[in-house]
């Protein structure tokens, strides 16, 4: 069946498409500086945000004021590109 001697070492390599991304409760992904100004984004911590949206909508589950934001901030991006790119 396997070729792996008691005395070596195995792995599973996941394709990283495949594993679910888990961002930290207290990771910032948008900060407003004190003058007024955006001081930090995080597209891809709004991207995994927005999608988990989409998967809490499918499965009746309820979404945080951080997941609509997320939703929304990635819909408005996508298109302002889509009219950019016009």
């Amino acid at each position: 069946m396997s070729n792996i001697q008691d005395d070596e070492d195995a792995y599973l390599i996941v394709p990283e498409e495949h594993m679910k991304k888990v961002v930290m409760p207290d990771t910032v992904w948008a900060k407003i500086g004190d003058d007024g100004e955006l001081e930090t984004i995080r597209w891809d911590i709004i991207e995994l945000y927005a999608t988990e949206y989409d998967s809490l909508g499918r499965s009746g589950r309820d979404k945080s004021h951080t997941h609509v934001i997320c939703k929304l901030l990635f819909l408005v991006r996508k298109q302002l590109k889509k009219e950019y790119d016009k």
